[in-house]
């Protein structure tokens, strides 16, 4: 007798994100929150295909109520966008600046939408092979909780106990990275001190909420 098999039915095309092929790499708190680390450029610069300046800080993103994290073109990064939940909190690292390392947190404010920026000929993020009936890439969008006291730099992070683990240690290279609930309180510990001075954050400081514990509470 020959058996056949009953498979599921297709998704319509743009009905919701790809399910990525890997679960998340690290458990939810007692909150139901994962952590992760996502990476921005603070400092100008001006891009090769656009001719338009990319620069968004952390200071940016206090500016607005919320900013689709968008123009990520990994796929492995684009998966963990997709596994971003709302509340989840996200390092703000600095990248692409003379001291990289991170400066801030944000939380997801709302789960991966299409990335607009995928259809736009006109952004340095555009995709020809994307259609807003297939989209490729994802994006959540991300509101600003805080300032750090002071920044975390990389070459801090890579002498530091208790961060040896860090993804981001180990995959330099990729934007969006999980953080485990054990190495965010780490960081957490680690970056209290003396208040990190504009220059030393790359950004404004002024008026912004500088790292209490109960903004997680």
């Amino acid at each position: 007798m020959t058996r056949v098999a009953k498979r599921a039915p297709k998704k319509p095309a743009g009905d919701g994100p790809p399910v990525p092929g890997k679960p998340p790499v690290y458990d939810k708190d007692k909150r139901n929150r994962r952590f992760w680390l996502v990476k921005s450029e603070p400092m100008p610069r001006v891009d090769a295909k656009t001719g338009k300046t990319v620069k968004f800080s952390i200071y940016d993103l206090a500016q607005v109520p919320a900013e689709p994290w968008d123009g990520v073109r990994n796929y492995e990064a684009r998966n963990y966008l997709i596994q971003m939940a709302k509340d989840d909190v996200c390092l703000f690292y600095h990248s692409n600046c003379k001291n990289p390392g991170i400066v801030g947190l944000c939380t997801v404010a709302s789960t991966a939408k299409p990335d607009r920026s995928q259809f736009d000929p006109q952004s340095p993020n555009y995709d020809p092979k994307a259609g807003p009936d297939q989209p490729r890439w994802w994006c959540p969008e991300m509101a600003f909780l805080c300032l750090l006291n002071r920044k975390l730099s990389l070459a801090e992070l890579r002498e530091s106990k208790g961060v040896e683990d860090l993804y981001l240690l180990k995959r330099g290279r990729l934007s969006v990275t999980p953080v485990s609930e054990k190495q965010f309180w780490r960081l957490m510990q680690l970056q209290e001190g003396p208040q990190g001075t504009d220059a030393e954050m790359d950004c404004p400081t002024q008026g912004l909420p500088r790292y209490s514990k109960n903004l997680l509470a």
